[in-house]
């Protein structure tokens, strides 16, 4: 009778497994993938697929040294909304992120950083990104504006939540 039982729950078991499908990652919803173009006001929205692919990108590349958006090598400037919009150019929108990720200047944008901030051109400083095509590039400055506007905790500079 045991032996009928454990039959019965495997094969229950089975069955449940080839009616419910796979687990699929949660879809964001097309507010949250919509982000600043450029400084125009003009507006893109992310293909789910892109942001999924940014988040990737990000925490196995930029996360560590950007935890949460904030930045362990100089913890003054973040990767918040705000932090974004008053560097120079503005990086708070998708052509100006691109922009820094492949061509890195300082906040006041009067320094030249391709010799000390990982970018495109300089891949010796990690090795990782040296591969990336333009639509990683994308998908990662994407993932850090849809972070930047819709996590009021992302890069948030406080040490007590707000």
């Amino acid at each position: 009778m045991k032996k009928f039982v454990l039959i019965f729950i495997v094969g229950v078991i089975f069955a449940w497994q080839s009616f419910v499908g796979s687990a699929n990652a949660l879809s964001l919803s097309e507010e949250i993938r919509t982000i600043p173009l450029n400084e125009s006001g003009e507006t893109i929205t992310l293909s789910n697929q892109e942001a999924l692919k940014g988040s990737r990108l990000f925490v196995s590349n930029c996360a560590q040294c950007h935890i949460q958006g904030k930045t362990k090598t100089n913890p003054n400037v973040s990767l918040s909304k705000e932090a974004l919009a008053n560097a120079l150019p503005a990086r708070d929108n998708l052509v100006g992120l691109m922009d820094y990720i492949e061509h890195p200047t300082s906040y006041d944008g009067e320094e030249d950083l391709t010799l000390l901030h990982v970018n495109t051109e300089r891949p010796d400083l990690w090795p990782e990104i040296r591969n990336y095509s333009e639509d990683d590039i994308k998908a990662v400055a994407g993932h850090i504006l849809i972070q930047a506007f819709s996590d009021p905790k992302w890069g948030n500079l406080s040490l007590i939540d707000n």
